[in-house]
């Protein structure tokens, strides 16, 4: 991935938005049906208009029922999806914070639950992207990334895939200098690699902190894990996608070592 300071927590953050997502929960009664329609609709986002149908039926759920924590981080999830699919910065950053203000609602109202951390860490980081890394660090909106998605890892660190493990190596790799901590990253990442092997994204990002590292041989090893096998079911649709990633960085850094096949994982 270019690393381009503007877009650095963006591309930290944009894994996992899938999101797995628990089933609808039935103590939320009148909620329920619209609950079940908006997973349905999420994991068709790729089709024309769903993503307006998903914040018209969350926005009604959410008058109806101002305070389920469940309406409230599927619609951050759904309003961070169009800002980050969408191409206006006005448009975008305001998004954007409608993201953050349910995720804001959803960690308020469950404190102990994932989801809502684990959103407004990705919100966040989509926010950044919209003013650049450097006023996001003197804003202090660096710090609420690493914040939420480390609650997120205290509360569940293999939620999707070990999402909240990914965000924090990620994050912690593309901070500029200073605060770039490579071993920590690594650290994350390997975690997460190892607890779940098919979560591709994770390779692909630990293949880059190994190569900063100076650490080739591991990261070409990477690199070919991710081409040599597939993503983990029900996160195809999920942003950035690994493969052409992982393909683009072994044509870059190995031009003269065609990719191996790697062991499949698990």
């Amino acid at each position: 991935m270019v690393r381009v300071a503007s877009a650095v927590l963006t591309a930290c953050l944009v894994v996992g938005v899938g999101a797995g997502v628990p089933p609808a929960r039935a103590g939320d009664a009148p909620a329920v049906t619209d609950l079940a329609r908006m997973d349905a609709l999420w994991a068709q986002r790729d089709k024309n208009d769903t993503l307006q149908e998903l914040v018209s039926l969350g926005t009604n759920a959410a008058a109806r029922e101002p305070d389920n924590y469940e309406v409230q981080w599927r619609l951050a999830r759904v309003y961070f999806w169009v800002a980050y699919t969408q191409s206006n910065r006005v448009v975008k950053k305001a998004m954007a914070g409608k993201a953050i203000e349910w995720a804001d609602r959803a960690r308020t109202q469950q404190p102990q639950r994932v989801e809502g951390h684990y959103l407004y860490a990705i919100a966040v980081g989509q926010y950044a992207d919209t003013i650049g890394i450097m006023q996001a660090i003197m804003d202090g909106v660096a710090g609420k990334v690493e914040s939420a998605a480390l609650r997120a890892y205290e509360i569940d660190r293999d939620y999707y895939h070990g999402a909240p493990g990914t965000v924090l190596g990620r994050y912690y790799f593309m901070l500029p200098w200073p605060k770039r901590d490579l071993e920590r990253s690594q650290r994350y990442l390997e975690e997460v690699t190892t607890r779940h092997p098919h979560a591709l994204i994770a390779h692909y990002y630990l293949a880059d902190t190994y190569v900063e590292l100076g650490e080739r041989g591991r990261a070409r090893a990477e690199l070919a894990f991710v081409l040599a096998n597939d993503d983990a079911p029900g996160t195809e649709l999920d942003l950035p996608a690994p493969k052409p990633l992982a393909r683009e960085a072994m044509q870059r850094l190995f031009p003269d070592q065609p990719a191996a096949a790697a062991p499949t994982g698990g």
